[in-house]
């Protein structure tokens, strides 16, 4: 389930966010600034901006420019555990 974050943003589990962006019909994007802080041996953050455009008119609350963290533990494999993106407003 999706969230509203007190920074304007939206909270979710990595299932949320995997569902979210299945559904987004993504007709390009562009990553930068990209940053791992590792936490520990078994735990990173990830921090990005994306600037994303979309081909349909029901989706273009979900294109532009925004901050993305990310957080991923580390068991079996690597999973996201924790997602939030914040719109960049210019």
């Amino acid at each position: 389930m999706s969230v509203p974050a007190p920074c304007g943003g939206n909270k979710c589990s990595g299932a949320d966010y995997a569902r979210i962006i299945s559904e987004f019909d993504c007709k390009s994007y562009k990553i930068s600034d990209f940053e791992v802080i590792a936490q520990s041996d078994d735990i990173v953050q990830v921090h990005y901006i994306i600037e994303t455009a979309a081909e349909k008119p029901e989706n273009q609350d979900l294109a532009g420019r925004f901050h993305i963290t990310s957080t991923w533990k580390k068991g079996d494999k690597w999973k996201l555990i924790f997602n939030m993106d914040s719109r960049i407003y210019e």
